[in-house]
């Protein structure tokens, strides 16, 4: 197999890898966080912080994965479906959540939690993208 074929399938799997982490770490602090509005405490370890900004380490982590995994494929035209798809979901999970907490709290949209939801829309938007991209990309194989 040629080199650059390799390269390709690994930049495809290393974006899937990276995506599913992503969507992973951002169920668990979602589980966490809606148990946390039940009882005092989540199940994650107190020892993580969640004080700069109420997002606790799972939760940038997975936005930070997730443009990771964005990012790995940008230019290439063999995108997973699978990378795809979670960014969907994960951006609107993200941005979803984070407006019901807004609304939940009855804190209103203060600038971190808008940040969030935008956040959260903007990896949507970049899942809808790639989306788009690969559509157009089998269309001109046809």
């Amino acid at each position: 197999m040629p080199t650059h074929i390799q390269i390709k399938i690994r930049k495809g799997q290393i974006s899937e890898l990276l995506a599913i982490s992503a969507m992973t770490l951002l169920l668990i602090h979602i589980a966490d966080g809606s148990m946390e509005r039940f009882s005092k405490h989540g199940f994650l370890p107190v020892s993580i912080d969640k004080k700069p900004f109420r997002i606790s380490n799972f939760g940038i982590s997975s936005i930070i994965l997730f443009f990771l995994a964005f990012g790995i494929n940008v230019g290439g035209k063999n995108t997973s479906n699978v990378t795809t798809t979670l960014l969907i979901v994960g951006g609107a999970l993200i941005g979803t959540t984070a407006l019901g907490v807004a609304v939940m709290d009855k804190t209103g949209l203060v600038a971190t939690l808008l940040t969030v939801i935008v956040i959260g829309y903007v990896i949507m938007g970049l899942g809808i993208l790639k989306a788009i991209q690969q559509r157009k990309y089998r269309s001109k194989i046809i």
